[in-house]
């Protein structure tokens, strides 16, 4: 009897270890595009709406927790007179919180950054420290790509506008991602089975 169940504990031990060794091993990088909406304190008129690119790349930390660094650009003509382009930069950590230990999942982001902006001819460019909150949804297409789905609340702060503060800047995008890693064999996150004689 005891020499079954030390076999069994280590039969678990040996399938539960490829479990959390590939929930550390997918590295990813993901190019993503959409809009940002400056809210109406920004004072810009009919300017505080843009396209947006960035590029994040991150790596799954457990089933639950990952980590992840987000550069972005808004194509936004924050700088009145319109026709001088100031284009909005930002950069940001963020960390995402997944509801499910499998590669479809939503999550709940929350960051720390700093975003670099023109909010006139008086002020010039300044750098505000950001604060981020959002959510998404993640979803693999085999074994190396995956679609993602971002709405993120940037809130900066420290703003030269005219309430000087906080200003929200929301950000909708949709994103593709290459994952490093993982097989038809070695899947992100296996699910633990008996082990067969």
């Amino acid at each position: 009897m005891r020499m079954s169940l030390r076999l069994g504990l280590a039969a678990l031990c040996f399938l539960a270890v490829p479990v959390f060794a590939s929930a550390a091993d997918r590295a990813y990088v993901d190019l993503f595009g959409g809009n940002t909406w400056l809210d109406s304190g920004s004072g810009l008129g009919g300017n505080d709406h843009a396209p947006v690119l960035g590029l994040r790349v991150g790596q799954r930390v457990d089933a639950h927790l990952g980590i992840e660094a987000q550069v972005a650009a808004a194509f936004a003509q924050l700088q009145k007179p319109v026709g001088q382009s100031a284009k909005q930069y930002s950069g940001a950590v963020i960390g995402n919180l997944y509801a499910f230990n499998g590669p479809n999942t939503p999550y709940l982001s929350l960051g720390l950054g700093a975003s670099s902006n023109v909010f006139g001819t008086a002020a010039g460019r300044v750098t505000n420290p950001v604060a981020i909150f959002g959510v998404g949804y993640q979803h693999l297409l085999g074994d190396h790509f995956g679609l993602r789905l971002d709405v993120q609340d940037q809130m900066l702060f420290d703003n030269p506008v005219p309430h000087n503060g906080l200003l929200n800047d929301v950000q909708v995008t949709g994103g593709i991602s290459y994952f490093w890693g993982g097989s038809g064999r070695h899947r992100a996150f296996p699910i633990i089975g008996p082990a067969k004689p």
